[in-house]
């Protein structure tokens, strides 16, 4: 009589224990949407999120330097200076022809600037935001 409850229970057990892992595939077009979710109409390439990365990235580096030359910190804006250009210098490896020569020349333009600025003789905003336009300008080309 025990084995007969043992191997009933045992049976329970083993029936009630089904596969539980699925094999369903998720699309990615059938995810629901949650509030302040955002969906690409169409596919975003990992060069294409890198270059949109690296295009936020480089705008907060300089907005940053900007304020602290507005602040008379000139040591700390030409640190600043370099992160925006080094992100700049990431975007250069992503561009061709004559798109990636302008933004080289203009990558130059601002080296020379940020020396100045690290050494106080550059003291106004208007020279760095007109550089930063023309990145803006190439960059902007490119996205077309």
């Amino acid at each position: 009589m025990k084995h007969v409850l043992i191997a009933g229970f045992l049976g329970l057990v083993f029936a009630s224990c089904s596969d539980s892992s699925s094999t369903e595939t998720v699309d990615g077009t059938e995810q629901e949407l949650t509030p302040g979710m955002e969906v690409a109409a169409e596919p975003v390439e990992m060069e294409d999120a890198a270059m949109m990365e690296d295009a936020t990235a480089y705008t907060t580096h300089f907005e940053a330097a900007l304020a602290d030359i507005d602040g008379g910190q000139f040591a700390t804006a030409a640190e600043k200076m370099e992160l925006g250009i080094s992100s700049l210098e990431n975007q250069v490896t992503m561009l061709e022809g004559d798109a990636q020569q302008q933004l080289e020349n203009v990558i130059e333009q601002l080296d020379t600037v940020t020396e100045g600025v690290r050494a106080g003789e550059v003291t106004d905003r208007t020279e760095i935001e007109t550089l930063l336009a023309q990145v803006q300008q190439v960059l902007g080309s490119v996205q077309q």
